[in-house]
Formats: C-alpha cells, structure tokens, sequence
C-alpha cells in the first residue's frame, strides 16, 4: 500500500476535542455578540428590565423561562444598570444550558460522549438562532437524564444532581417533554427495578426520577390539549409540515452527514475507504464550505429557518433514543465502527459549529449597523429605509409581500435592547407595522406611536426625550 492509501492514524485524528473546542468558541461568540436578543429574545430582555423579575409567558413553560432569566435577574438584583453587562447575563441564561449538559454527560460517560454531541449537533445547533426557545432547553435536559440512566453504573453523587435536577425542570419546559418524558420514565422505572434486585440504595432516586417524568408527560399532554397560545401552536404545527419542503442550508448538509454516517457504522468497507488520506480531502472541503456559507454567501442567510427547524429538537432525541439502547443492551454491535462513528460526530459538531460561528459573525455585523442608525437617526425609522432591510436581521420571507422579516414587531424592542448610550434617538419599525390598519389588528409590545406605552426605564438611566422630540415630525405625524 502507498502512503496515500494507508489508514490515517485514529490518534492522530483525534477531532473530539478540536470540535469542542469550536463549540466552545461559538458559545463565548454568542453570548458576547448579543445573539440572545434575536426575535423574542429582544422583547424578553426589555420586559425583564421593566419588571426587574421573572417573566413568563406560559406556565408550562416556567421552569424554562426561570433557567434562562436567572443570570439577568440576579445582575438587576444587585444593582448592574449597564446594558452592556445586562444583555451578556442575559447571553449566560440562553446559551450556558448546553454546554453544561454536554459537561454532565462527558462526566457520566466518557465513552459514549459522542452520542450527545451527535444530539447537539443535528438537532441543537440546527434551530438554535432562536436562543430564547424552551424547546432548546427541554433538548439539552434530555441527555444528562439518559447518561445518568443508561450508562452511569454506579450512580456518582453528581449523576443524582444531573438527573432529578432535569427531571425537575423538564416539569415546566416546553410542550416536546410529553414525549421526551415518556421514554425516560419507562427507563427510569427499568434501572429502579434493577437497582432494587440489586440492593442498591439508589433505585429511590430513579423511582423519584420516574415519577417527576411521568409527571411531566402529564403537564406536557395538558399543555398539548389545551394550548395556552393556540397562534402558537399552529405555527409549530405549521413550521413542522414547512420543514418537509424547506430545510434549509444546515439541516440538508446534516442529513447527509447522517446518511454518510450510517455508512460508516454499518459498512466496513465504507470505513476503510473513509480512512485513507485521498478521501479526506473532499470531506475536509465540505465541511469548510458548510460552516463558512453565511460569509461566502451572506444574501442567502436566512436565520429565520432555524426557528421552523425546532421540531428537531424533538425528533433527533427520539431518533437517536434506539442506539442509545443498543449501547447499553447490545455495545458489541457499535464496538467495529465505533472509534470511526466517534470522529465523524466529531466533524458534525465542527462543521456547524463553524456555520453558527459564522452566522453569528453577520449577525454582529448587522449589529454594529443598527447601532450606527440608532446613534444617528431620529424618531421612527422605517426598516426598509436601512441597510437591515437587505440583510435579513429578523429572518426573511415571512409575508407575501417581502415588506418585512420574520419577526417584524421586534425591531422596536431590539432598538432599545441595543441601544448605543443613554438617550434613545430613534426606533426603527417595519413597514408593516407602520400601517395604522396592521398594526391595529396585530400584536406588538408597544406602540411607537404612543408615548404612553413605551418601557418605563429609567432605573437604567435609558432617557426617551430625543424620540418624543422628533416623533411628531412632519414625515410620520
């Protein structure tokens, strides 16, 4: 064999650590680029202000929205008036869940680590530019629950914490936990079982386990029956059917990284040819220009699709539940392709890691934009007047007539959210929203129009009397 053909060494493409490592970058690059305040996030983060509490939308939701809000409501608690230090806690609550729950489970396992970064990658981080979904959260809770379960033999004092503490918050997370529940109380009442024929003290935790699941089956099938904003629901409903037709940049490059992935576990052939140096070269190109495709074609961005994708984060879990079990049951049957199925989880956490890296890097671009009209401009700015009107900031493609984004009644909470200094010049507003018939008939926070109902936040020492000056001008009287 020729240099060319032999094997590469499975050492020295070691990729797990480089593709945590890309995780972790995008992470810090979130959190500090502000991305917790695309779509509701915007409108959360102001209501939080003006409240200075928890705010919750749904009951069935509430532990979620306690999660995510916390940082920011202890940052208010103790007196930081900042924006800036403000929108980073906020950043904390959205985007720390995951990599703790990838922490948990590389704690209870090591070896099966990569079967959670495969839930990471195919399901998380193809609908996570929406941060503020609870669906991201009831996803990330699910994993160290199954570790602690199937693979925690014994049960560490930290395996007890990971699972009651996602069996608790599942509780009141997001409508998927009825299903996401399910399997998990079944197992959870399997390994009880065993520890009792066992002797082991530890089955009153997973009977406890157990039984928070089975609640949350319960809380998550009245949730489902009686939706608390039926608008809601339908539009999951409706997003889900969407995804069939319309999947979008990552989760097409996915699936067929999961294809190719099966070949990999499956076909011993497969593997071989997978693991000469002439066969890495077209995988290493894909990769690159599946995680850099925002910059190379930033026209084509919509961040909007990943909202539609959040099913995901039900069915990858679920699909993803049947190897799982084989792990535990029958590990023999992965053991052939395991080391190469380990590298190629890998290569999917760093390809969309790279995309959400440079996602996020538009994103901060548009960013910097909006400040600059913010710092410059006076009273309300039609959206399509600026340079955000091409870019996509909120998503594209939501109205027939392509007057606005995704989420066009969150361009006034994000203009305060990302206000540049103290005084408010300026909010820019969508076109649509701008039409006294529309937005008499659809929901929004606030009324630009109306002083009256603009947040009340001088506690943080944001001060409204440059926009009130100009609101009345001659263009928008």
């Amino acid at each position: 064999m020729t240099g060319a053909d032999n094997p590469v060494s499975t050492r020295r493409l070691n990729l797990m650590g480089p593709a945590c490592g890309c995780f972790a970058v995008w992470t810090v690059a979130a959190i500090l680029s502000d991305r917790c305040l695309y779509a509701d996030g915007a409108h959360e983060f102001v209501k939080i202000l003006q409240t200075q509490g928890f705010f919750s939308t749904m009951w069935s939701r509430h532990f979620a929205f306690f999660i995510y809000e916390l940082p920011l409501v202890l940052a208010i608690k103790l007196g930081v008036t900042h924006l800036g230090w403000l929108r980073l806690a906020f950043g904390l609550g959205r985007f720390l869940p995951w990599p703790l729950a990838l922490l948990g489970c590389r704690w209870l396992s090591p070896k099966h680590f990569w079967l959670a970064v495969i839930g990471c990658a195919a399901g998380y981080l193809n609908t996570v530019f929406g941060a503020d979904g609870a669906h991201n959260l009831a996803h990330a809770l699910f994993w160290p629950a199954l570790f602690a379960i199937l693979f925690a033999n014994p049960l560490p004092p930290v395996g007890v914490v990971l699972l009651l503490g996602s069996a608790t918050v599942l509780l009141f997370s997001y409508e998927s936990q009825l299903f996401l529940c399910l399997p998990l109380a079944w197992l959870a009442g399997w390994r009880a079982r065993r520890e009792i024929l066992a002797g082991h003290r530890v089955w009153v935790f997973f009977l406890t386990a157990a039984t928070l699941f089975c609640a949350g089956v319960a809380i998550g099938l009245c949730s489902v029956l009686m939706p608390e904003i039926p608008a809601s629901f339908k539009g999951f409903k409706g997003s889900t059917w969407h995804l069939l037709g319309h999947m979008g940049w990552t989760l097409s490059w996915t699936i067929i990284w999961a294809a190719l992935g099966l070949f990999v576990l499956c076909s011993e052939k497969f593997r071989r040819v997978t693991a000469r140096q002439p066969a890495l070269y077209p995988l290493f190109t894909g990769i690159l220009v599946w995680g850099t495709w925002p910059i190379l074609a930033p026209d084509q961005l919509d961040n909007g699709i990943q909202y539609d994708n959040r099913v995901l984060d039900l069915l990858v879990p679920l699909a993803l539940l049947p190897l799982a079990l084989i792990l535990r049951l029958r590990p023999e049957w992965i053991e052939p392709g395991r080391k190469q199925i380990v590298q190629w989880s890998a290569a999917l956490l760093i390809a969309q890691s790279l995309w959400q890296i440079s996602a996020t890097v538009c994103w901060y671009e548009d960013v910097l934009r909006m400040q600059g009209i913010l710092a410059s401009r006076q009273g309300i700015v039609p959206m399509r007047s600026t340079v955000l009107g091409k870019d996509g900031m909120e998503g594209r493609e939501l109205y027939p007539d392509a007057l606005g984004g995704r989420f066009d009644w969150a361009w006034p909470c994000l203009s305060i959210a990302l206000a540049p200094g103290k005084q408010i010049n300026c909010l820019i507003c969508s076109e649509v929203f701008l039409d006294p018939t529309i937005r008499r008939q659809c929901w929004q926070p606030f009324d630009p129009f109306r002083p009256e109902t603009l947040p009340p936040l001088g506690r943080y020492g944001l001060n409204y009397s440059n926009y009130l000056a100009a609101l009345n001008g001659p263009d928008l009287k």
